[in-house]
């Protein structure tokens, strides 16, 4: 499954390999159905939750509402980070079956070094596989992002990564939209303090890819990734000429899906099965960021950081108007 890792690296733009070793999920095939899918998912659970946590990052870069008729255009992009913790499993998840046994109590992810490996064995047949770390905790994910300022204080999003097609191993997309609304005239300390901003936030991010796969030992199909994450923020800003600074404070959830889907031949007797891996990941938590925005006339250039489980920096260049 190389083209699985030259594939998101084309799409993330990614800083690191975190998926150079993506190719050891289609080794997993030699366990039965069931033990593939848990140690896959387990495998694959950084990236799940970085997804996440990436598609819910990023939605604001000052806490004011756009006036009527204002907007804003920005060219962005959100760096992850996965914690050490998030390097390996345990090599012994629930539910797996005892037919192969690990050498060792942990197994890296695809976010654990490249020197980490754990080798399970059926002892009676002598069959056996690897799992090796994926060798990155980073990758950033570009979006293109805008806003328009509505009636009553509040203004509409939306954000979009167009669709990428990397020759025939398949594609990917990225779409969402959210709204902001103004808290300052409900509060009267905050609407005598012209500098002071505070509103809320609410936000839904959709992803979805597909990537094709052929594996002479195993079989051909798609492996799909479909993700759908939604965010809720309440900003603090205080804005001064040239210069704002903004921090968030909000609840984020995601739910991701994977599936290789096709024939494939799994298990020691390498019956063909078709869809033989589907599993879900969900991530909740709260989080909170800072970050400045430096304005120059229209043009708008923004940086934060959030602080979570995994922690993101988003930086992005763009025109605001009103």
């Amino acid at each position: 499954m190389n083209k699985i890792a030259t594939f998101l690296v084309f799409v993330f733009m990614m800083c690191s390999s975190m998926f150079a070793q993506f190719k050891h999920v289609d080794d997993l095939l030699k366990a039965p159905l069931n033990d593939a899918n848990i140690l896959a998912g387990e495998y694959l659970r950084p990236y799940g939750e970085m997804l996440g946590v990436n598609l819910n990052s990023g939605w604001y870069n000052t806490a004011k509402v756009h006036k009527l008729g204002g907007f804003d255009l920005t060219l962005m992009g959100t760096f992850s980070t996965a914690p050490s913790s998030k390097g390996s499993f345990n090599s012994k998840p629930d539910g797996l079956s005892d037919t192969f046994v690990p050498q060792n109590s942990s197994s890296p992810t695809v976010a654990g070094s490249t020197s980490d490996v754990t080798k399970y064995s059926n002892q009676a047949t002598g069959v056996s596989f690897e799992i090796k770390g994926g060798g990155g905790k980073n990758f950033i994910t570009p979006m293109i992002q805008g806003a328009v300022g509505l009636p009553f204080h509040t203004e509409i999003m939306g954000r979009y990564m167009p669709k990428v097609e990397y020759g025939d191993l398949g594609k990917a997309y990225m779409y969402g939209f959210g709204l902001k609304h103004s808290l300052k005239d409900y509060i009267p300390f905050v609407k005598r303090t012209p500098f002071l901003q505070l509103s809320v936030l609410a936000a839904y991010t959709h992803f979805d890819g597909a990537l094709s796969v052929s594996e002479p030992d195993y079989g051909s199909g798609e492996f799909t990734t479909q993700s759908n994450a939604f965010t809720s923020r309440l900003l603090i800003g205080v804005n001064v000429p040239v210069v704002s600074f903004y921090t968030g404070l909000g609840y984020g959830r995601a739910t991701t899906n994977f599936g290789l889907d096709g024939n494939f031949k799994v298990g020691e007797a390498q019956e063909l099965k078709v869809n033989p891996l589907g599993f879900e990941h969900e991530y909740s938590g709260f989080d909170m960021n800072a970050g400045m925005r430096v304005r120059i006339g229209i043009l708008a250039l923004h940086a934060d950081y959030t602080i979570g489980d995994y922690t993101t920096i988003t930086a992005g260049l763009g025109i605001s108007f009103r």
